[in-house]
């Protein structure tokens, strides 16, 4: 059972992690599909172990992405630097509720967290260049792409670029 409502949104909420979510988050991050998709530096199984010690994180806030109180996916802010005062928007969603805009809903809702819950200048995403999928949720929130690491990261017996986009909180 997903932990309590932290955002709620038209779509999705976004809820705390418990442990139970712990099995459901590792057997989505080890799905080929959801590592091919941006995670190719996940090169060994992802534990319920290391999702804990994630969790756990004082710069990474992670949430369960729900729908009518169900898990899709996850979604977070990571690498949260205060001083600097910007971090990392990160999200996935589990491979048979892709498409249905829950990416965004999630990525909106960890947007207003960022900015008006932390008081964040920017936020930053990255994606592998032939995600159009994540490419899309990022421009519809108004990123933009701020550059590209060609050929960045090896997975999957390929090289792929890395995008680079950027929002910051007076561009939302």
């Amino acid at each position: 059972m997903p932990g309590p409502v932290f955002l709620k949104g038209e779509q999705v909420t976004l809820r705390t992690v418990q442990s139970e979510d712990y099995e459901f988050l590792a057997r989505n991050l080890n799905d080929p599909q959801v590592r091919h998709a941006g995670y190719e530096t996940i090169r060994a199984p992802v534990s319920e172990e290391d999702i804990a010690t994630n969790i756990e994180s004082d710069d990474c806030h992670t949430f369960l992405v729900c729908r009518k109180g169900d898990p899709v996916g996850s979604a977070s802010i990571k690498d949260i630097d205060l001083e600097g005062s910007k971090a990392e928007l990160s999200y996935w969603i589990a491979p048979d509720e892709q498409g249905k805009g829950y990416a965004t809903g999630a990525a909106d809702l960890c947007l207003t967290h960022a900015f008006d819950e932390l008081g964040l200048h920017k936020v930053w995403a990255r994606t592998v260049g032939d995600n159009v999928a994540s490419n899309r949720v990022l421009e519809k929130l108004d990123f933009q792409q701020e550059g590209v690491l060609h050929d960045h990261w090896y997975g999957f017996g390929r090289y792929v670029d890395e995008y680079r986009f950027g929002l910051l909180r007076s561009e939302r």
